[in-house]
């Protein structure tokens, strides 16, 4: 087993979210357009962070006897806009609607399926105001997501 943020970014961008489009590290957009809303994109400058990491205690049940199994803990950001500033007569007017999308996001978070890969944690943002690449201004959210990862060091 190895390290695949990418792997990961995939298998996020793979999950089914009702009414929301889910993107990869390789499809950031650089522009958001309303008819893209609502939208789940990996932050485009801070995606990936927080990273710790330790051997297990112990002896692992696989590889050579100077094997070791090492454990990380990584946070994924994602970006989460819902609709344009100025679509609604303020950001109250989307309240419900995010929340119900919060709630998918985190239910189908819990679900992702990648081999040596756990969900310890996902964090939703307060709502407010976020901005997509070229500045233009959304109702939306952050979205942490810390996962536990394996790697078996030979």
């Amino acid at each position: 087993m190895s390290f695949s943020s990418t792997a990961i970014a995939t298998g996020i961008a793979a999950l089914s979210i009702s009414g929301v489009t889910v993107k990869d590290i390789t499809a950031i957009p650089e522009n958001v357009k309303e008819r893209d809303c609502p939208i789940l994109f990996p932050s485009p400058d801070s995606w990936m962070g927080g990273a710790n990491g330790e051997p297990s205690e112990g002896p692992t049940t696989f590889g050579t006897t100077t094997s070791r199994l090492w454990t990380f803990n990584r946070v994924y950001r994602y970006v989460y806009l819902h609709a344009p500033v100025g679509a609604g007569r303020g950001i109250k007017d989307f309240y419900s609607a995010m929340a119900t999308k919060a709630d998918a996001i985190i239910t189908a978070i819990t679900t992702l399926d990648i081999s040596d890969v756990d969900v310890k944690n996902v964090a939703i943002g307060d709502f407010g105001v976020i901005t997509d690449p070229v500045g233009s201004s959304f109702f939306g959210f952050m979205v942490d997501i810390t996962l536990r990862e394996r790697l078996n060091n030979d």
